[in-house]
């Protein structure tokens, strides 16, 4: 077939199956974002740490930190800031409000990763 404003052929659509990058690619779609992977990683340590004391604010940095370090590490500032940025905003503000134990946060942090 030719292009009829060109003169010239025109590429024969593509299979899917005949693409190097396809399988990478549903691979790559298939995994959470780095938002949902930075919250599930921070609620995965505060469940392995003493899951039902307090959550207190340096508990919660040392989980961010520690998630940051292991997630974001190794992407641009620009993709990592964005990343954190959304997966703050992912937070209920009603979580803020009420005292929970290290557990509960955990579980709150896993229900909104799957929201990002």
């Amino acid at each position: 077939m030719r292009d009829r404003n060109r003169g010239r052929a025109v590429p024969a659509a593509r299979n899917p199956q005949d693409d190097p990058f396809a399988e990478q690619l549903r691979e790559l779609l298939a995994r959470p974002s780095l938002s949902a992977q930075l919250l599930q990683f921070a609620g995965d340590h505060l469940t392995a740490i003493r899951p039902t004391e307090p959550l207190t604010l340096a508990g919660w940095g040392r989980a961010l930190a520690r998630a940051d370090a292991r997630i974001l590490s190794g992407y641009p500032p620009a993709i990592a800031q964005n990343a954190s940025c959304r997966a703050m905003a992912a937070l209920d503000p009603g979580m803020w409000t009420t005292s929970r134990t290290r557990g509960e946060w955990a579980l709150c942090l896993h229900a909104a990763a799957g929201t990002v």
